[in-house]
């Protein structure tokens, strides 16, 4: 009898609890107790958000999402209120683009224009905020597209994801699915754990067709980090209709930094880790490695300023690379010179104290890889380290012989250059290149040298294991001043 009177008040204040709308303890909100249905049929936007705005004028907690598939438009967070999607439950994105009304923002956006354009999950200048669970986020993405790019425009269908100007942020464990344009897009942000989450958004994803083969595209990158500073990206799995990870610098005055991307497996119908190609700011600081890249478009790895950033201290390492349509490595610098805000005035690019080491890479294009800076900018202290690549191979006498455009304000991806005059590395317009202990080889015979440098200042090359047909050097030096080379072929 006493453990009976013991217990039943607590089952009446648990109750009690739920009824109120703090269903799981102490600091946890449930939208069913503000009216959501969650049968994936009826809007529950406001119980959704009614949940979060009373979790945030409490102090802070978690909104709990379980048991169901609740349909939603907009949702905007505030500070301190973290969203547990449980597993088995999924926050669905509305059919209806009205769902998504944009407002006015302190920020611009990426045309410049103050609004927040249109997204399924919004923050503005808040902290302590995240995303946790293991459920499921879809975006409804397949509704928003008509064309190459999608009709809506890029800039009116919904991202899944856009936090700006926010701090203190973490995302783990969720699956973001079909988002209508990018995934995880974050402008200005800073101190953020990005962690052990799945992308699942491309809408074709056959490599071995043309691109939109099957579906119509949407440009849904993975992540966007756009001059976002102290970051952790570790331990995801990212599968994109577009880049799969990009950093971005859309502002003159803005800055990449102290970023870290580890542990992680993407690919993608455009590139799979990169920086650029909107490069507006800074980049610097930042390590890329233990990462495995596969089945991409593009590019496998890409390092590129071209609209006037100024890139430092980049180090990508242990990184495998499989089934590479475009370069595998690409750094370029160039004068595309765009501006995203109004009355930016473009500063000139600059790339220095880039390292790759440790790279495997097989399948990769016939086209070759690109280290090129234009005349009057050079790229500076390039390292390339125990590299080992395989190419497809099947470059002609004629493609040896090519002259390579220099395409000053070309936008940096496979089709810049096209096929280059080297299978291996192309490099041009350089200075203090290092290529040691590097391994290349390809499937069909192929009639080019593996490294043609092409008015470079300063090349170390030693321990250069390259295949090369009979009566082809391995390397080819325009107007490349102090080599030294151990060669093996």
């Amino acid at each position: 009898m006493k453990v009976a009177t013991t217990e039943t008040p607590v089952l009446f204040l648990a109750l009690s609890l739920f009824t109120a709308g703090s269903a799981w303890g102490a600091g946890s909100w449930d939208p069913r107790a503000f009216g959501a249905k969650a049968d994936g049929k009826t809007p529950d936007t406001k119980a959704i958000q009614a949940a979060m705005d009373a979790c945030a004028q409490a102090g802070g907690g978690r909104v709990y999402l379980h048991n169901g598939r609740f349909l939603s438009g907009t949702l905007r967070f505030k500070n301190n209120v973290i969203l547990h999607i449980e597993a088995g439950a999924t926050l669905l994105g509305s059919a209806n683009l009205d769902d998504y009304p944009s407002t006015p923002s302190r920020h611009p956006t990426y045309t410049g224009e103050l609004v927040t354009g249109k997204m399924f999950l919004h923050a503005e200048d808040a902290h302590n905020i995240g995303i946790e669970g293991r459920g499921t986020v879809d975006g409804s993405g397949d509704k928003w597209v008509e064309g190459p790019y999608g009709s809506p425009s890029f800039h009116h269908r919904p991202r899944l994801l856009h936090f700006v100007g926010c701090e203190n942020v973490q995302i783990r464990g969720v699956t973001f699915r079909n988002s209508g344009s990018w995934t995880l897009s974050f402008l200005n942000c800073r101190d953020m754990v990005l962690d052990g989450f799945r992308i699942e958004s491309r809408e074709n994803p056959d490599i071995e067709k043309p691109r939109y083969a099957d579906a119509k595209g949407r440009n849904n990158d993975g992540i966007d980090l756009t001059d976002c500073q102290q970051v952790r990206v570790a331990n995801c799995f990212i599968n994109s209709g577009d880049d799969s990870i990009v950093l971005k610098s859309l502002s003159p005055d803005g800055t990449c930094r102290d970023i870290t991307i580890v542990n992680c497996v993407v690919s993608s119908n455009a590139s799979g880790i990169k920086l650029g190609t909107e490069s507006a700011g800074a980049f610097e600081d930042i390590v890329v490695q233990n990462c495995v890249v596969f089945d991409t478009r593009c590019e496998g790895l890409a390092v590129l300023t071209v609209d006037g950033a100024r890139i430092e201290r980049v180090s990508f390492s242990n990184i495998s690379l499989r089934n590479i349509k475009g370069d595998a490595i690409l750094v370029r610098l160039g004068a595309r010179n765009r501006t995203h805000r109004k009355d930016a005035e473009v500063k000139k690019g600059s790339l220095k104290d880039v390292m790759f080491s440790q790279i495997q890479g097989t399948r990769i294009s016939s086209l070759g890889n690109a280290i090129a800076g234009i005349p009057g900018q050079n790229i500076e202290n390039v390292v390339l380290r125990d590299i080992n690549f395989q190419f497809t191979g099947g470059g002609t006498a004629t493609d040896a012989q090519r002259t390579v455009p220099e395409n000053v304000a070309g936008y940096p991806g496979v089709k810049l250059f096209g096929t280059l005059p080297a299978y291996g590395f192309y490099v041009r317009h350089a200075k203090n290149i290092v290529m040691e202990n590097i391994r290349l080889t390809f499937e069909a015979d192929d009639h080019r040298p593996a490294i043609v440098c092409d008015d470079v200042e300063g090349l170390a090359l030693s321990g250069l294991q390259a295949r090369t047909l009979p009566g082809i050097n391995p390397v080819r030096l325009i107007k490349t001043a102090r080599i030294e080379e151990k060669t093996k072929r």
